[in-house]
């Protein structure tokens, strides 16, 4: 066999069939591996809201027949640290917010006035809010609270 018919039937890859291979590759690899990455933080953008979820719903359980008067002795402020006194945060997250919304049957809502009402209505909702240091995580969790 001459050399020039040994040649033709060697069949290889050329550069370019190589080069395309290698970018092919390079790009679904860089398709999983940003896939990874958005699966991580998502996965622990979910963690954070469930241990904020699971947080408020105990606090909001152990708050929910404690009744504060508002026009009595305390402020509006005084009222709003009275219902988060002892919340401590979980790791991650800012101190709890609360604002608190009084009962009135004039517009049957519930009113947030910024104060004390002139007489208590006897019914409160009370909203916790909890948000994760870095901003990403925000739960909040209204309760009814009915005077006793």
């Amino acid at each position: 066999m001459s050399a020039r018919g040994r040649l033709a039937d060697d069949r290889g890859e050329t550069l370019i069939e190589l080069v395309f291979a290698i970018m092919i590759l390079g790009v679904l690899v860089v398709a999983v591996g940003s896939g990874i990455e958005v699966s991580a933080k998502v996965s622990g953008m979910h963690r954070q809201q469930s241990t904020a979820g699971a947080f408020l719903h105990n606090y909001a359980e152990t708050k929910q027949s404690a009744y504060l008067s508002c026009p009595g002795a305390t402020t509006y402020s005084g009222l709003v640290s009275n219902y988060l006194s002892g919340l401590v945060p979980p790791t991650g997250f800012n101190a709890p917010t609360a604002t608190v919304s009084f009962w009135q049957a004039n517009p049957g809502t519930f009113v947030s006035p910024g104060g004390c009402p002139a007489s208590d209505p006897g019914l409160q909702q009370v909203t916790f809010q909890l948000t994760s240091t870095d901003g990403l995580v925000a739960e909040s969790l209204a309760v009814v609270v009915r005077k006793p």
